[in-house]
């Protein structure tokens, strides 16, 4: 075959493959939802592996007795995306004015924590993120 005629042959190959996988990806983005393999009542997912003998056969393999904090502070300064925030208010109620509280003329102090659960160490779980409004395992709304 000569130069020209292969080239252009590659070309047109190309091109066709080119059209294969853009239908393909037009196609699975057009389809609603995917549907989970442990079936329609599943919340958890790949969780579903997880079981007493899988966590017996994971003991196994400890060979050290060292802990991990697996939970850390939440505050004003937590990563959160936005619009998330996380603050905490002190107040003394039922003080104002430099009032004091009953007979012992107790004072104190108080706090309100005004913020969303989903910063910081809180994973979202897999109906927390959907697509036009469809979540994991084809749940609507």
């Amino acid at each position: 075959m000569k130069p020209a005629i292969r080239s252009l042959v590659q070309c047109a190959a190309v091109g066709v493959f080119a059209v294969l996988i853009s239908n393909a990806a037009i196609a699975q983005q057009q389809q609603k939802c995917f549907p989970s393999k442990f079936g329609p009542k599943d919340e958890i997912g790949n969780a579903n592996y997880l079981t007493p003998e899988k966590t017996l056969q994971g003991v196994k393999t400890i060979t050290k007795g060292k802990t991990y904090q697996l939970g850390f502070e939440t505050n004003k300064d937590t990563p959160a995306f936005p619009p998330r925030t996380f603050s905490v208010i002190i107040v003394q109620p039922g003080q104002s004015g430099g009032n004091s509280l009953g007979l012992t003329k107790t004072t104190y102090n108080d706090d309100i924590i005004n913020g969303w659960v989903g910063i910081g160490s809180q994973l979202d779980g897999l109906g927390h993120i959907g697509v036009d409004g469809t979540y994991y395992n084809c749940n609507e709304g």
